[in-house]
């Protein structure tokens, strides 16, 4: 009954006689049984196992949704590897149909071969469920509705309510999984918004008149994403924003001149193993000459990094390393904003990005750098039998430190500071999204921030 002594013994064994198939066997065994599908398959793969007889789901032959089946990316008769059933699990889990996603092996009636079985937990659309939404944005000021897999097609809308009376904003989302070879996902969004800015904190002395003004917009946007790999995503797609600002500061556009934004991003997982790393690089262009009536560019490039200091205890290093530019002359939305937000882009945590509901409190500029910097570890982990969707949530400790500074090469915000952060909170994790409590505190300027806040899952 000692998993943990036996893997060490067989992990030993390997290393004697690394063409020994019954200790490869054993430990890829053990390995699953624990839900590490990554050991399992490397250590399998290394005796050319285990060679799929049957693909299941859900232990049934037939499949319960096409998008399982159009999402595998191995074939019976094949050898399973790791990099094919990672590349399933993404293709899986960005439909956002799933609240899980695992796989088992069981030795198939054929000699030497073996039955992958794709588990998937779906999301379901119950009254409880509704309930929660609507409860769980209550400290935001937000209501949540959620339709998951309308009429058994894979497709999923959500929507969101924030009533914060100086940020309104209705936002809704269809996400659309294409019967094409890899699954891309199709999304199409809308979006209102309807807020009060505050720029006093950061604007130059000689424009604060024009500090504070009413920001309103729709938008219509387009996107498609494509994972042909788990290594590499790629998306594309445009957005249209009918503008409605009032304002004095016509620099940062505050009024009803209207923008037309292609957008791209691409992730590139480079390293896999102990150390573990993402490249994610996005850019916008906004044509006056094809729609809108503005011109401007930008991108930014994102460094993820992971180093685990013990598998056993689930202790981890991350850091991450992010910048952005821009030229041309940005709309006071499309400036990058530093700081806390129910869903910071750029979490700078001893910062708040808004004031009583006004924006413009955390760091802005036309160009940044921000460094992230977290120790985290695994405290305890909750089954939730599937309560709300969701099979589990892993509670983690973190402590951080945050560096930051910004850049207006458009010399309307003043010159940024060298920010300095530092803090701890506590990480409730589901398999796809943690929520985050931080308290955060700013050394330079002496300010704190206790928040909440959602992110998307990235290791």
């Amino acid at each position: 009954k000692n998993a943990d002594g036996a893997k060490s013994e067989l992990r030993n064994a390997l290393l004697v006689d690394p063409d020994n198939i019954h200790a490869a066997d054993l430990l890829a065994t053990i390995n699953v049984s624990e839900g590490d599908v990554q050991s399992a398959l490397r250590s399998w793969n290394k005796t050319g196992r285990p060679i799929v007889d049957d693909i299941l789901h859900n232990y049934y032959l037939t499949f319960g949704s096409w998008v399982v089946r159009k999402a595998i990316d191995f074939r019976p008769a094949e050898v399973l590897k790791y990099a094919q059933w990672k590349t399933t699990e993404s293709r899986l889990f960005e439909t956002n149909g799933f609240a899980n996603v695992g796989l088992e092996i069981e030795p198939a009636p054929v000699a030497d071969q073996y039955n992958a079985i794709v588990r998937t937990t779906s999301r379901t659309n119950t009254l409880g469920g509704l309930a929660f939404n609507i409860a769980k944005g209550l400290p935001l000021k937000t209501s949540y509705f959620d339709l998951w897999n309308i009429g058994n097609s894979g497709m999923n809308f959500n929507a969101n309510y924030r009533w914060d009376a100086n940020r309104r904003r209705i936002e809704g989302l269809l996400k659309v999984p294409l019967p094409l070879p890899g699954l891309p996902q199709l999304e199409l969004g809308s979006s209102w918004r309807s807020e009060s800015w505050d720029l006093a904190p950061v604007i130059r002395p000689e424009s604060l008149a024009g500090a504070r003004f009413t920001y309103k917009a729709n938008a219509l946007r387009i996107y498609l994403k494509d994972i042909p790999h788990y290594r590499v995503e790629i998306g594309g797609g445009f957005e249209y924003r009918n503008r409605a600002a009032s304002g004095n500061l016509p620099e940062l556009f505050t009024d009803s001149r209207n923008t037309g934004r292609f957008m791209a991003d691409l992730n590139l997982r480079l390293m896999d193993g102990q150390y573990q790393n993402r490249l994610r690089v996005e850019g916008f262009a906004a044509r006056r000459s094809i729609l809108g009536n503005t011109n401007f560019s930008g991108g930014t490039a994102e460094l993820n990094n992971r180093i685990t200091l013990s598998e056993d205890t689930r202790t981890y290093v991350d850091w991450t390393i992010k910048a952005g530019t821009s030229r041309g002359r940005l709309p006071v939305e499309d400036y990058f904003l530093l700081g806390m937000d129910e869903k910071p882009r750029n979490p700078l945590r001893g910062h708040a990005a808004a004031d009583n509901g006004r924006y413009g409190r955390g760091p802005m500029g036309t160009d940044f750098v921000l460094l992230n910097f977290d120790v985290d570890r695994r405290i305890a982990r909750i089954p939730m039998f599937n309560t709300f969707d969701v099979p589990f949530v892993t509670v983690k400790w973190e402590l951080f430190f945050d560096s930051a500074k910004t850049f207006d090469r458009n010399r309307i915000l003043k010159p940024g500071k060298l920010w300095l952060d530092t803090g701890g909170g506590l990480r409730f994790e589901t398999p796809t999204n943690a929520f985050i409590v931080v308290y955060g505190r700013s050394l330079r300027d002496g300010s704190g921030v206790f928040e909440g806040y959602v992110e998307h899952r990235l290791w």
